[in-house]
């Protein structure tokens, strides 16, 4: 099926329910299969261009879909808590050729696949799948970002090493802290770097300051509530070679051995560069 930019999703009519910010966060991402065999994580993501036209997607990073014409993807049709037993539905997302937006800059790994017929294959089903949508709304402005220290609690959650919870088709949370500012572009390059065990699989993971009990300001006033923020988007990290020459590798998000060692640093691509994707959809519509 040829998709076209121009079929939007009309979400107005969905309600919008509260829910812990973990478990929003574990439906939020997906693990993406591809038909060469590889694995990575991949984050549903609802654009919006008018109070009625959206069009959702799916982001990762452009290396994830790197040479493959399709990939799987695992849905959950109902919620454990509440069920106790998880139904799944295994979905195929094909003709990446024309669902896919890249970033326009090919040094930002990057990109969104758009999946507007599997939503609307939900609704003419009735289904009410198990997934939840970052938005518009939910990415930082630069003051935002400027008011952050230079070293905040993060999390990031996906599918390091391909593995999950099969069983219950959930993902892996693991926690870290920002290394470099996340406003201040590592190298000229609109990246970030974190202080987090980073392995394959990662790759297209989300990023997100999370403070579930309080925080201090950069001004060092002691917040007690609740906060969180979406960062970026894993794409790479640093490794040290046998010869101790430190390297910046994409994670292989093949199961292969390495002779690399990790140093714990991951490279996150700023949650802000989603914008400039909107913008390359906003041209097609």
């Amino acid at each position: 099926m040829d998709i076209k930019l121009n079929v939007i999703y009309n979400r107005s009519k969905k309600e919008v329910t509260i829910m812990d910010f973990t478990n929003f966060a574990s439906k939020v991402v997906v693990k993406i299969t591809t038909n060469n065999n590889s694995t990575g994580t991949g984050f549903f993501f609802m654009f919006k261009f008018s109070d009625t036209e959206f069009v959702p997607t799916i982001i990762t990073n452009k290396h994830v879909l790197e040479e493959c014409s399709s990939f799987k993807i695992v849905i959950s049709k109902n919620d454990f808590i509440s069920d106790g037993k998880v139904d799944l539905k295994e979905y195929e997302i094909n003709d990446l050729e024309s669902r896919i937006i890249n970033h326009p800059n090919l040094n930002i790994d990057l990109c969104a696949i758009i999946i507007t017929d599997l939503i609307e294959h939900f609704d003419n089903n009735k289904l009410n799948p198990e997934i939840t949508f970052l938005r518009d709304e939910d990415i930082p402005n630069v003051d935002s970002l400027k008011s952050l220290r230079y070293v905040e609690e993060i999390i990031m959650v996906g599918y390091p090493n391909g593995i999950s919870d099969t069983y219950n088709n959930l993902p892996l949370f693991r926690n870290g802290i920002t290394a470099t500012h996340p406003v201040v572009p590592f190298d000229g390059e609109p990246h970030f770097i974190v202080d987090m065990t980073i392995v394959p699989g990662s790759s297209g993971s989300p990023v997100f300051l999370y403070n579930p009990s309080g925080y201090s300001s950069k001004e060092g006033d002691l917040i007690i509530s609740e906060r969180m923020m979406f960062l970026g988007i894993n794409k790479a990290v640093f490794v040290a070679d046998n010869l101790g020459e430190i390297k910046e590798i994409q994670e292989p998000t093949k199961l292969v051995s390495h002779s690399q060692i990790g140093i714990n640093l991951g490279i996150i691509i700023s949650s802000l560069e989603i914008n400039v994707i909107k913008d390359e959809i906003r041209k097609s519509i």
